[in-house]
């Protein structure tokens, strides 16, 4: 999907959303992958679309919010991983210390 027509499904969801599209929220809603002048664009193309075009969008914005859940998977999966990494390395630093202890008991 190219970045204008990611500007056009953001700016149908807000307007899904009962909102009113601005660059505010479009770039809210896609960060800051796209340049300033692709969402001025994106949204003036929106504003003078008419209301059949507009809801030919809906295909757009069903590819948008399932690239944006995958993501959002992808970086809780990256999380988990990086959570059960740590764990691993607390419990080995706890087994060392134990030693560590048991070794230093030993040798009063």
């Amino acid at each position: 999907m190219s970045p204008l027509e990611q500007v056009l499904a953001a700016a149908k969801s807000i307007a899904d959303a009962g909102k009113q599209p601005s660059l505010a929220l479009i770039k809210t809603k896609l960060g800051n992958s796209i340049p300033m002048p692709i969402l001025i664009q994106g949204l003036q193309q929106f504003k003078s679309m008419s209301q059949d075009a507009i809801e030919q969008l809906q295909a757009l914005t069903a590819d948008v919010s399932l690239s944006q859940k995958n993501e959002e998977l992808s970086e809780l999966d990256t999380l988990k991983l990086e959570l059960k990494r740590l764990k691993e390395d607390y419990q080995q630093l706890n087994n060392r210390l134990t030693a560590l202890e048991s070794d230093y008991r030993s040798q009063k």
